[in-house]
């Protein structure tokens, strides 16, 4: 059911299906060690693991979606969300030809860890499988990183096409320069949130930071969702920032995405 539906060319592509898709391989990438054990709970047998990518807490998954056609790449969110939160750095770098494009520090030092191994990943398993399609997701921490990482492909790789782009319970990653230059590359792109999630709403927009597009909301118990209207770049007031400043404080709504559990607590198996 839907809230609303807005007559915007993007608004055409959200896939539910897809969505619940993607979330389930963001969980994966939390419960799985070995590539050669694809068994939890939420392991989808359309994906066929190839490499997993794991460098100072940082962590990333890729391989093959016979699902989508793609090649995949799914970020991991923190190990432990809360201190993850209280130690966000907040300090913005330039990594960009352009100086005025400003992301987070430490969300660009996290991906950092995995950038050279996924790039050569990419190349291997493109001329493993003859595509140059992609599909790109995330949770928490593991969404900013996505996040980046579809930045790079689309700036630096033109000959791969971001065919999906399904991120949950995002933080804010750069400023509104990087924003902008995001948008003008069209990808088409998703950012899920959940009622009040608290990640959603940091680092806080006072501090220069703003959202890409495009939202789409879930209610409280995820049984309905919002096409959120974000004209400009600019967050839609009725959807997730409806509840800022003072109520978007709940761990419990990052942890439940479309029904599913997110993180290490819950069983993987």
């Amino acid at each position: 059911m839907f809230w609303y539906f807005l007559l915007l060319p993007f608004t055409l592509a959200y896939d539910e299906q897809l969505s619940k898709h993607y979330i389930n391989l963001s969980q994966a990438c939390y419960c799985v060690s070995s590539i050669e054990i694809w068994d939890c709970l939420t392991c989808d047998s359309s994906i066929k693991p190839e490499y997993l990518i794991e460098n100072n807490g940082a962590r990333a998954l890729q391989g093959f979606d016979t699902k989508t056609d793609t090649i995949f790449t799914v970020f991991r969110g923190s190990s432990n969300i809360q201190n993850w939160i209280d130690n966000i750095q907040i300090s913005k770098i330039s990594p960009y030809n352009d100086s005025s494009l400003k992301v987070e520090k430490g969300f660009y030092k996290a991906y950092g860890y995995l950038k050279p191994d996924l790039l050569d990943n990419l190349s291997s398993l493109s001329k493993k499988y003859n595509n140059n399609k992609l599909s790109i997701t995330g949770h928490s921490l593991g969404a900013a990183e996505a996040t980046l990482f579809a930045y790079d492909i689309v700036n630096y790789f033109p000959s791969y096409e971001i065919k999906y782009f399904y991120n949950f319970g995002s933080p804010r990653v750069g400023n509104s320069k990087f924003v902008n230059s995001f948008s003008n590359f069209n990808i088409n792109s998703f950012r899920i949130t959940h009622y009040y999630d608290i990640v959603p709403h940091i680092p806080e927009e006072f501090l220069g930071y703003q959202h890409i597009s495009n939202e789409i909301w879930y209610n409280e118990n995820n049984s309905e969702y919002k096409i959120c209207n974000e004209l400009n770049n600019k967050e839609d007031d009725s959807c997730s920032n409806l509840c800022s400043p003072t109520h978007c404080t709940s761990f419990d709504d990052h942890l439940y995405y479309l029904n599913v559990s997110m993180g290490n607590d819950p069983p993987c198996r």
